[in-house]
């Protein structure tokens, strides 16, 4: 016999929480990177023989290549290629897409500071004053 600290009445039960589910974007299509390898007007050179190759806001809007992308169109502002000049290739597809459901992806974290904080903060500069006059 098993003697137990507590009764099981007491017992907690497990409480299952589910686990997140990732939110996935899709990778650019292969029509989205011919799209950028023939209309990119914008190319910087990052050394080594790289160049990023970009479509600029005012060639996005080209009715050409809306018809050709449709809907996907609007993630040329996402994706940009780094392109190898020396061996004719794609080296990587740099894709800047922020993935749906998730609000204020680049937002700093916000906190609030506790009365005590404050407290602690306004006599540290309490004691800087101090020390600076005398």
């Amino acid at each position: 016999m098993t003697i137990l600290p507590y009764p099981k009445s007491r017992r907690r039960k497990a409480v299952s929480t589910p686990a997140p589910t990732p939110v996935m974007v899709a990778p650019p299509s292969g029509a989205l990177l011919n799209a950028i390898l023939s209309y990119a007007d914008i190319s910087e050179d990052i050394g080594g023989g790289l160049v990023v190759l970009r479509v600029s806001a005012n060639r996005m809007n080209d009715p050409v290549i809306i018809q050709n992308l449709g809907r996907e169109a609007a993630r040329l502002a996402d994706v940009s290629i780094l392109w190898n000049d020396d061996e004719s290739e794609i080296h990587t597809v740099l894709d800047a897409a922020i993935p749906s459901g998730v609000e204020d992806f680049w937002a700093e974290p916000h906190f609030e500071l506790t009365d005590l904080a404050i407290a602690y903060l306004d006599e540290l500069a309490d004691e800087e004053v101090q020390a600076k006059a005398g």
